[in-house]
């Protein structure tokens, strides 16, 4: 099997150094690059994300990244998708104009207004649980967070009866927070922000596709 290479891809969404971060201090295989030629020698992606949609998917349009994720993913790539790299996985959003996603998974990103919320405050900002399926197993990286809190900070989610919803959250509503398709995981939370619960999270995650 071919050595381990884990990269962050640098989309430009302002967090990229503090992932970059949470997932070298649970694996030394991990780089950050916006070069196609070196992302596409990755035995692994991360595609993290904060701020708005229609930015996020243009910056990877402009580096040329668009096609190469999709047909990543699609192809059983190993894939880790933060907050609006979660939301990039889907159809597309209404983030201010609707904005094509990668198209992995059927369903459209909207407000948590248009979701549901009524009472509370939009953005989503803080500490919550991820309610897991019953349908992942007992390895899945997502189990090392069940039952502890989170770090959320959006306006936007995908919804909660969306294709490949392997967990959820209840903020007034309940929306879909955790997502898999094939190979790659999606997680509306960030790892990144949560202290010890998310890098238990990210080095599960890296466990999980052991190369040797």
């Amino acid at each position: 099997m071919s050595k381990k290479n884990i990269v962050v891809v640098d989309t430009g969404a302002g967090n990229i150094p503090s992932v970059f971060r949470a997932l070298r201090a649970v694996d030394s295989s991990v780089s950050i690059s916006f070069e196609k030629k070196i992302i596409e020698m990755a035995t692994a992606l991360v595609l993290p994300g904060v701020g708005a949609f229609p930015e996020f998917m243009k910056n990877l349009e402009s580096r040329g990244l668009t096609e190469f994720v999709s047909s990543f993913v699609k192809n059983g790539g190993k894939l880790l998708g933060i907050c609006v790299g979660m939301q990039a996985l889907t159809s597309g959003s209404e983030e201010f104009a609707h904005t094509d996603g990668l198209g992995a998974i059927t369903t459209t990103v909207r407000n948590l207004a248009e979701l549901g919320v009524r009472k509370s405050r939009i953005p989503h900002v803080g500490w919550n649980e991820v309610n897991l399926s019953e349908r992942i197993g007992p390895s899945h990286p997502l189990k090392l967070i069940d039952k502890r809190h989170v770090y959320f900070m959006h306006s936007y989610a995908v919804p909660y009866d969306a294709p490949g919803q392997i967990g959820w959250t209840n903020y007034e509503v309940d929306f879909c927070s955790a997502i898999q398709i094939n190979n790659a995981i999606g997680v509306q939370f960030h790892p990144e922000k949560s202290h010890k619960v998310g890098r238990d999270f990210l080095a599960a995650w890296v466990r999980s596709f052991n190369c040797s």
